[in-house]
């Protein structure tokens, strides 16, 4: 696998398996005149430039309108699911923001499927939720569970999934959580396949060869693709020489690795490979990275990585780079705006964007991507008055 040193089912679903069930494996590297790694140094301004703006990424900073939380809040955190730790992490952090304001939070884990969230949904109408948190699920997924419970007075606050609005329907979340100043949520996907983009056209010296994997269940799948593939676009020796569908429902079993290793097969002239979700990684693809022999020729990126993926990173273990995101500052910015929404003020822009992470940059020292020098729990605890 090559690096380099030059300068985010059936029906609609889920940020984790989704925002983050990350990674695993093994790999080497040669060296450039940049001053690690193996990947080609990039010598093109195109490459540079393209580089350049996949380390810097798209971030922001919490919000600096103070707000005060209602006493006595019982809220309901829907885990898009338990077993998968893209699911489990935000789901925790919201936990723990929540008792952080002195509110009752109740976990309910819809096991990966449209059944279980909206059996989870249910159950929190039925026991007078306050708010619900769905971490990782759209709208449009389970649509008729959402407006029996906002038609019983709960307040919905995405965390990580689309309001039906964003599919043309008719709007039921209170707020999705808004991440970057003036971008909607299918902005925010696409603005992250690029980013992605951005680092292969860079990394190859702007001839990427590219094996798209591409995720169909999810409303915000084709997002990334899409942004991803426009912006590979635009860059003349670049191309997608194949193209993988996978879907939730090939993880049931060893159909989603199968996939994935017989892709790396199939596309001998590929350079670079885009996973659409770093939690995919440990799951048998950075072994298949290493078992495909192509390791050394490959540049292998993905979007959204959480710790495991910054550790495979480090340990040369499949994956070359992966969008950085700091889960928990989403979980912290989604009880931000329920706070706003149940004081029934303006949500604000909660800033957790997103930059890429490779071996050399943007690499923190241990653990989590924390976005960057931002003491995100700290400024939040502050604006809600309980530092």
């Amino acid at each position: 696998m090559r690096h380099t040193s030059m300068p985010a089912l059936r029906g609609v679903a889920l940020v984790g398996v989704v925002l983050g069930t990350m990674l695993a494996a093994g790999c080497s590297s040669g060296s450039s005149e940049a001053g690690d790694t193996g990947a080609a140094a990039a010598t093109s301004d195109e490459a540079k430039q393209a580089l350049e703006a996949a380390y810097a990424g798209d971030t922001g900073t919490p919000p600096t309108v103070a707000t005060t939380p209602k006493s006595g809040v019982n809220a309901w955190v829907i885990s898009c699911g338990e077993q998968v730790p893209s699911c489990a992490t935000p789901t925790a952090g919201i936990v723990e923001a929540a008792e952080a304001v002195g509110w009752t939070a109740k976990v309910c884990d819809g096991q990966l499927n449209p059944d279980g969230w909206a059996t989870c949904v249910d159950q929190a109408t039925t026991a007078g939720a306050d708010v619900v948190f769905p971490v990782g699920i759209d709208c449009a997924s389970i649509q008729e569970p959402f407006t029996q419970a906002k038609a019983a007075g709960v307040a919905i606050v995405g965390a990580g999934g689309a309001d039906c609005a964003a599919t043309g329907g008719e709007s039921v979340f209170d707020s999705e959580r808004l991440q970057l100043p003036d971008t909607t949520i299918e902005e925010y996907w696409k603005k992250a396949g690029a980013t992605v983009a951005d680092y292969l056209i860079g990394s190859t010296d702007a001839k990427a060869k590219v094996i798209e994997y591409k995720f169909t269940s999810p409303l915000w799948g084709p997002w990334l693709s899409e942004g991803f593939e426009t912006q590979l676009a635009t860059c003349g020796d670049c191309e997608i020489v194949g193209s993988v569908d996978i879907s939730n429902d090939d993880f049931a079993g060893t159909a989603a690795v199968d996939k994935f290793a017989a892709g790396l097969q199939k596309y001998p002239d590929a350079n670079a490979v885009y996973v659409p979700v770093g939690g995919w990684m440990p799951t048998g693809f950075g072994a298949a990275v290493k078992a495909s022999g192509r390791d050394q020729d490959l540049v292998v990126a993905s979007g959204f990585g959480d710790a495991a993926a910054m550790d495979l990173i480090r340990d040369d273990g499949g994956l070359d780079a992966a969008l950085g995101y700091a889960t928990e500052w989403g979980s912290y910015g989604s009880v931000d705006t329920a706070i706003r929404v149940l004081n029934g003020e303006e949500p604000q822009v909660e800033g957790d964007g997103f930059q890429v992470v490779d071996a050399d940059h943007n690499m923190p020292a241990s653990g989590d991507y924390v976005g960057g020098d931002v003491d995100f729990k700290a400024e939040y605890l502050k604006l809600w008055g309980v530092s």
